[in-house]
Parts: C-alpha cells; sequence; structure tokens
C-alpha cells in the first residue's frame, strides 16, 4: 500500500485515534487521509503520540525493572529482550480530523467519521479536492506535513484575502521580511493586484530590482534619489493636512485645535504660511480670523513639527502623489524609500499616502479596471497599537471601512498583544511564524478566525521560514514551508540569473 502509516482504532467527532504501523514514521503536524467507504476521503492532522504496550500496567513495569541492577543498567540483555520481543508495543497518534471529500471529490467541513480500522495513509496528488483549495494567485510556499514538505504549491485568491486584511507576525528571524519578499514577488509576476510597500530598512528594493517583471510592474520612490532609475519622491505642500502631522507627535488639546484652526483658515496654503511667517503674525492673523488667541508656544511647537518635515520630505510646489496611485490602481508594487527619513517623516509619509490611497478608493468615480490594493505597514503597533487605534487615525479607519473599496492593509509585526484586538478581530488571514512569548501565541489562538489550539506544540516549535496559514475560505490553518526569494524566482519566474548576476542587474532593471 502506498504511502501506509496505519490503521484507526478509535474515533469521536473531530477527535480521532491511530495505531503507526511497523517501521512508519509519523510526526507532529502530519496531514494524511483517512481511506473511507464509497471513495470517500477523511484528511486529518496529528498533534500528539503515545506509547502503549502489554507491560505498561504498573505491576508490569514494576516486573521489568526487577531485571536491572542497582544502578539501572541491564543485567541480562538476553532475558530482557525475550520479555520485549514480540510486536507488543503500539504507537498510538492523536489527530484531528480537518475536513472530507465525498466520492465526487467535493470537500466539506467535518460532518461525521470514519469507519473503525479504515485505512490510514500519506497524502498523494490524487488528493486534488483538498490541494485545489490550498491554492491561490498569490503564492508563497509548499505545504508542510510534519518534517517533510510537499511538492505541492500553496497561495491566497488576493480577491478574498486583500480586502479582508492580513496579518503577518513572528519574532525577529523568523522570516517576515523574506515572505514580504516572495508576496511582493508574486504580486509583480501577476500584476493583478497593486501593493504599496514603505521600504524603511532598504531591505526590499535590492531584492525586487532582481524579479523579471521590475522594469514592467516595480515603481520605486525615494526621497533621495541614488541612481536615474529612482523616482523622485515630490511631496506638495498641498498633500500634507493636519491629520499628517498629528502622526509625528504627541500634541495637547490647544495644539491640536490650532493645527485644524490653521488648515481651516489658510486651506492648502496654511503649512507654507506656517513655514513663512513669524509666530507673532501668525497669532495675530488667527485671532482676526477666528476670535481665538493662541500662546506662542502652542504655535512653535506646530511650526518645529512642519520645519522637521519639510526637511525630511522635501517639501514643494510639485506632487507625485497622483502617479504612485495611479500605479497601484493599475497593479503594479510601488516601493517608498525611507532609508533616508527619520521616524517622524516615515509616519507622515505613511499617513499621508495611505489617507491618499483610501480616499482615491472610496471615490466614486474610479474606474471599474482599477486592481486591489494592499498596504504593507510594518511595526504596525506603532500605528494600531490600544492607544494609537482608539485615536481614530487612517489605519484605524482602513482596517474597519478599506474591504468595501478593495483596499486592504498587510500588518507586519513581532508582538500581535501590543495591536488593538479590534484590529486582530479584522485580520481574516494570518500569517503565524516562529513566536517566542506564549502571550503573544495566546493572543493568535484567541483572534484566529480557525481553530489552532492542537498546533501549540507545531507553532511553538516552527523553525525560520515555516508557518501556519489561516484565512476564511481555507477548511483548516495549513502549515507551509516559505519560499526563499532566490529559489522562488529561478523556478516560478524562470529567471536563470546566478545571485552575482542578479545583483548586477537590479539597477538596470527598473523603469
Amino acid at each position: 500500500m502506498n504511502g501506509y502509516k496505519g490503521r484507526l482504532t478509535f474515533a469521536k467527532g473531530t477527535y480521532v485515534e491511530f495505531v503507526v504501523a511497523p517501521n512508519q514514521e509519523v510526526d507532529f503536524g502530519d496531514i494524511l487521509v483517512v481511506e473511507g467507504h464509497n471513495g470517500e476521503r477523511f484528511y486529518i492532522r496529528t498533534y500528539d503520540f503515545s506509547v502503549k504496550s502489554r507491560w505498561s500496567g504498573i505491576n508490569n513495569v514494576g516486573y521489568l525493572m526487577n531485571k536491572l541492577d542497582d544502578q539501572g543498567q541491564v543485567v541480562n540483555q538476553e532475558e530482557l529482550d525475550f520479555y520485549l520481543g514480540g510486536n507488543h508495543t503500539v504507537k498510538i497518534a492523536k489527530a484531528e480530523q480537518l475536513c472530507y471529500s465525498d466520492a465526487a471529490g467535493s470537500l466539506w467541513n467535518p460532518k461525521t467519521c470514519p469507519d473503525f480500522f479504515s485505512e490510514i495513509r500519506a497524502l498523494t496528488a490524487d488528493d486534488t479536492a483538498l490541494l485545489s483549495e490550498l491554492k491561490g494567485d498569490i503564492e508563497f510556499g509548499f505545504l508542510k506535513s510534519g518534517r517533510g514538505v510537499l511538492d505541492l504549491p500553496v497561495g491566497i485568491y488576493g480577491t478574498k484575502a486583500i480586502p479582508e486584511h492580513i496579518g503577518i507576525f513572528g519574532t525577529t528571524g523568523s522570516g517576515k521580511s523574506n515572505l514580504v519578499k516572495v508576496l511582493a514577488s508574486s504580486i509583480l509576476g501577476s500584476a493583478q493586484y497593486g501593493l504599496l510597500i514603505f521600504d524603511v530598512h532598504d531591505e526590499y528594493y535590492r531584492d525586487l530590482a532582481q524579479h523579471p517583471m521590475a522594469s514592467q510592474n516595480l515603481k520605486v520612490f525615494s526621497v533621495k534619489p541614488n541612481s536615474e532609475h529612482e523616482n523622485k519622491l515630490n511631496i506638495a505642500y498641498a498633500d500634507v493636512d493636519p491629520e499628517d502631522v498629528t502622526a509625528c507627535a504627541t500634541f495637547t488639546e490647544p495644539q491640536l485645535d490650532a493645527l485644524y484652526k490653521l488648515s481651516s483658515v489658510w486651506q492648502e496654503q496654511w503649512l507654507p504660511y506656517m513655514l513663512r511667517y513669524e509666530i507673532p503674525d501668525i497669532a495675530d492673523e488667527l485671532a482676526g480670523a477666528t476670535g481665538q488667541k493662541f500662546q506662542s508656544r502652542t504655535l512653535s511647537k506646530i511650526k518645529s513639527i512642519c520645519w522637521n518635515l519639510q526637511q525630511e520630505l522635501g517639501l514643494a510646489e510639485e506632487s507625485c502623489v497622483a502617479e504612485i496611485l495611479d500605479s497601484l490602481r493599475q497593479g503594479k508594487v510601488a516601493l517608498i524609500q525611507l532609508k533616508n527619513v527619520s521616524p517622524v517623516g516615515e509616519q507622515a509619509l505613511s499617513t499621508l499616502l495611505s489617507k491618499k490611497l483610501l480616499q482615491r478608493c472610496a471615490d466614486n468615480k474610479r474606474s471599474a479596471e482599477d486592481k486591489s490594493v494592499m498596504i504593507v505597514i510594518e511595526e504596525a503597533h506603532r500605528f494600531l497599537g490600544k492607544k494609537e487605534y482608539t485615536s481614530n487615525n487612517v489605519f484605524a479607519r482602513l482596517v474597519s471601512e478599506a474591504r468595501k473599496f478593495n483596499l486592504g492593509l498587510c500588518v507586519v509585526d513581532q508582538q500581535p498583544r501590543l495591536l488593538a484586538d479590534k484590529v486582530l478581530s479584522q485580520l481574516n488571514t494570518l500569517f503565524i511564524l516562529g513566536l517566542a512569548s506564549k502571550s503573544d501565541r495566546t493572543k493568535l489562538e484567541t483572534m484566529c478566525r480557525k481553530d489552532i489550539l492542537q498546533q501549540r506544540n507545531e507553532i511553538k516549535n516552527l523553525d525560520c521560514g515555516e508557518m501556519i496559514v489561516a484565512t476564511n475560505y481555507m477548511r483548516f490553518a495549513a502549515p507551509v514551508r516559505v519560499h526563499k526569494l532566490e529559489d522562488y524566482l529561478v523556478t516560478r519566474f524562470d529567471a536563470k540569473l546566478s545571485g552575482s548576476q542578479l545583483v548586477a542587474l537590479a539597477p538596470s532593471v527598473i523603469a
């Protein structure tokens, strides 16, 4: 029997036990098949083991212990082999039923349980009902089964997953950046979705530039371009409004009041006027227009933040925001390089572009050909933490409103427990990589749409590049080995170049 693993000995509800066949290896997280009658197939996943023997009773164990010396060593190995000889010991695997397929090949949630002593076998290419559900148009890895990796691609469908938001969680070194690069590469190859990435640490440009489709589908914008292949990131004064400024620092109530009054009085010219005129003149102008006198310290704080933004982003009269938004809605990847920008400028720019994109997607006049767009936010707790979420910033609005406009967030973080519960509850697709903290794992177990309680041991022992994928339209949380970006580019897109050749090519492939 091909892939034979054992025989079922007990089943109750979705719980299954089976005896592992002699000389067969079954591991934590193995996905196996129980052969039913009339072509039915039950798909199960192992999560625990026990060993039973006719010597397992306490009296029998005591008898065997008498065969050892005072140091616990065997006195007569031949005699001990006589008592332990024969097939008296069995390994019992405990598993949960994931789903089952009927004779017609339709996949269903668990509705019944398999019969006693049914055959247990490994997954094969014939299990098309299960495997077809795991495929998607945004590929990121191969299906894992225990310690093995099957040659079965796993992906998500962007039309379903992107508008319903994605969460990527893992500790440092677990493979988050590689996963984002693989997702971006898959999107680059299809041109079916837009992707906005804020490259804070300059780690995406060099790798994504290796993609064979980078010249057509990758747009790079930088505050200080280093080559002719990078576009100048031009932000106009008129693009900046008070919400972008408040993302940079904490303001008191009087300061917030003054900030919004400035915008109301001077409209699109409020920022250049704020930078151009002296504080006493600004205070007098506001007092004349609103009848409200603001202190110099209040206005000085606002002017200081505005000056920092002007220095960081090089604000001018021209703007490339419309170009960025157009490229995203055309199904391109827009990479915003922020390597020379401080956290103040990064937060302001992230807020500004995300807000403009939300407004564009919510516009009733948008084209029917516009693609779904996803925004990647790293260290997301800075924007969507418990305190930040209550401020109703643009990212909080994106989480609750954006799905209606084919716009989604990809939230990347090392510590999901720091995010607001309302944010986690809105993430319908989770990529769970290695998490060292038990509180982080517990938080995701609570918020995940799929039951992953039985995968605790598996999640706790994930290696770098391994993850659990849980999404709404899959019937169970799937273990996946994420592609290495270099291997994925070669095998998926046939980029038959060495690593050194790809790096050398990088500056020349970006339009």
